[in-house]
């Protein structure tokens, strides 16, 4: 309508300050993520030198055992947005109630998930065109993972979230990286090529890269160092 002209404010001004805090946080946890998925690369290629059978079990297992983190990756998000608020308002007492309750939510469907995929997996891998050795082998892996999943995945992977969620993304990036490096890279060596236990001795190391991760942040949360951390 003729003299009701809109005008637009400008918002080209940068806000250093905030572009300094986000990048604080998602700077750590790009460096991350992306150191992660090159050992995932380096323990595939491992793999991938262990014949036909194994290669092909890998696979499978990878497939089921991606369903079974569902749970825990949804959960995952849950608690960067929860805790992300609690923190942000400073109250560190709802931040402590809340990672605690999403905890029990994330254990309590990961367990119930993985039960349900471990319990149908005879029929789960009739879908597949497999041997019987690769058969056994696909169900070791599966079994070797998302049984350990049952005690070992939350801690490891959703409550890393909330200290990142505090700011505290330095330490769980310095213990994702040493862990992926000692641990899973350097023990699936280790195990699967020296040992020769192949794709066995690599998921065995997976799970000890899961311990390590677990007791780290754990003990980062109970001590409370992560409440101390800049906003």
């Amino acid at each position: 309508q003729k003299g009701h002209a809109l005008t637009v404010p400008r918002t080209v001004k940068l806000d250093t300050g905030m572009a300094k805090r986000i990048l604080g946080i998602g700077v750590p946890s790009a460096f991350e993520n992306s150191l992660f998925e090159a050992g995932r690369i380096v323990v595939v290629s491992m793999i991938s030198t262990f014949g036909t059978v194994q290669i092909a079990a890998n696979a499978v297992a990878n497939n089921l055992d991606g369903m079974g983190c569902i749970p825990g990756n949804a959960m995952n998000l849950a608690m960067i947005t929860v805790i992300g608020q609690c923190v942000g308002a400073r109250d560190y007492g709802q931040a402590s109630y809340y990672t605690k309750k999403l905890m029990k939510i994330a254990y309590l469907s990961v367990i119930g998930w993985n039960t349900l995929i471990l319990a149908t997996l005879p029929l789960s891998l009739k879908l597949y065109n497999l041997s019987e050795e690769t058969i056994w082998l696909s169900t070791v892996l599966i079994v070797l993972h998302n049984g350990c999943a049952m005690l070992l995945w939350p801690a490891a992977f959703t409550l890393p979230n909330a200290l990142r969620a505090s700011n505290d993304v330095r330490f769980t990036m310095i213990v994702s990286i040493v862990s992926m490096l000692l641990f899973r890279i350097l023990f699936s060596y280790v195990l699967g090529i020296w040992f020769q236990m192949g794709a066995i001795g690599v998921w065995i190391a997976m799970i000890i890269d899961w311990v390590c991760r677990s007791i780290c942040f754990v003990g980062r949360f109970v001590r409370g160092k992560w409440k101390l951390q800049k906003i």
